[in-house]
């Protein structure tokens, strides 16, 4: 597991008071590194810390979570087309978080907050059960080799979790251009008694006209792969 980027001390009140650690790792480039170091205190928070609506957006709107953000293309598009909403979306690469600072800061979104941080533990720790209105994973690593199966993100214990943080009707939305992968997300899915198919048990959704490419969905159709995606509901 890496390093936590963030450490925290108690601040009046007891709220916690953000430190940031950037670490200038792989490929991230001066200018991200930059973004990160002065935009991150405005717009990112701590992946262990329960979030506070109101402190961190001044309102108590629905939620919308985006697990491995990339860039931030999915996100930014979706929280511009829906100001109604909050979105938080968590991403382990830094030079992503980098690219999706100067954009977010850039179009001046207020309602999206990012996390750098581990997935499971970033939608354990932040967010309340039942209160999410969507969430959505698009093109998750899909760990091709089958010795590597294990690492896969869609398992059935994390997709558990996500239906203990989504509302009644909240939604779920997976979309990969891996064959195997989508065969499996659709089995685990469908699998989930508190989950319904929107498409229909075993049948994947025609991809959403209103959702923005990702940059791995335009790399897939480079290369001529299918892309599979699935629509939630929880009951």
């Amino acid at each position: 597991m890496r390093k936590a980027a963030w450490s925290y001390t108690r601040a009046q009140g007891g709220i916690p008071e953000l430190k940031l650690h950037i670490r200038r790792r792989g490929r991230l480039s001066r200018t991200k590194a930059r973004a990160i170091e002065e935009l991150g205190p405005r717009y990112m928070i701590p992946g262990e810390v329960r979030l506070n609506r109101e402190q961190c957006f001044g309102r108590n709107a629905p939620l919308m979570f985006e697990i491995g953000f990339g860039t931030g293309n999915a996100l930014l598009s979706f929280a511009e087309e829906h100001p109604h909403m909050d979105c938080v979306g968590i991403e382990v690469y830094q030079p992503g978080i980098g690219t999706a600072l100067q954009n977010l800061h850039v179009r001046g979104l207020d309602n999206v907050r990012l996390i750098e941080g581990d997935a499971r533990i970033g939608l354990a720790e932040v967010f309340e059960d039942t209160s999410l209105a969507h969430a959505q994973i698009l093109f998750p690593d899909p760990w091709p080799k089958r010795r590597h199966h294990r690492r896969r993100l869609i398992q059935q214990d994390f997709v558990s979790l996500i239906v203990s943080k989504l509302f009644l009707a909240g939604t779920l939305r997976l979309a990969t251009d891996d064959a195997h992968y989508a065969r499996e997300m659709l089995r685990i899915c469908d699998a989930e008694p508190l989950l319904r198919n929107l498409a229909g048990e075993g049948m994947f959704v025609l991809s959403a006209e209103e959702r923005p490419k990702t940059r791995f969905e335009r790399r897939g159709e480079a290369l001529g792969n299918e892309i599979f995606e699935m629509l939630f509901e929880r009951g």
